[in-house]
């Protein structure tokens, strides 16, 4: 068996992997519209203790979901990442633009650390989801 066609990668049900997928590219269009928007919404209170958490707690809680219920590693792991994409865009957009100049909360523009530390949470968070399918499957027969 070739690691391409392994279902713990890349999911048992192609049409749930292709859902996932299409998952993970509406969380990126999210990240991006919310956290591009900020200035429209600066002076609402809350607002950035509302959503700043928000996305990623919604990434991780469709990562759990999407490996519970196809156990696709790799795939369920992508999701979280796209939620990366779209704040460092947002801040490409911001920077470029200089819609906030003063506005840059890690120092840098793009750091392509960040991508990479939202994949190991994600890969994380995707084998939890697919522990506890296997460990129920596991306790029902």
């Amino acid at each position: 068996m070739s690691y391409t066609n392994s279902p713990v990668l890349f999911g048992r049900d192609s049409r749930r992997t292709r859902q996932t997928l299409a998952i993970a590219g509406l969380v990126f269009l999210v990240s991006l519209v919310l956290y591009t928007s900020f200035p429209v919404y600066d002076g609402v209170p809350y607002t950035y203790l509302l959503i700043l958490p928000s996305i990623p707690l919604i990434a991780a809680a469709m990562t759990v979901a999407s490996a519970y219920r196809n156990e696709g590693l790799i795939v369920s792991a992508l999701i979280p990442v796209m939620a990366v994409f779209g704040l460092e865009l947002s801040l490409g957009i911001w920077l470029y633009f200089n819609l906030v100049p003063s506005y840059d909360p890690s120092g840098f523009g793009f750091v392509p650390l960040y991508p990479i530390v939202a994949f190991v949470i994600g890969l994380v968070l995707a084998g939890g989801g697919a522990a506890v399918r296997r460990l129920r499957r596991t306790i029902r027969s």
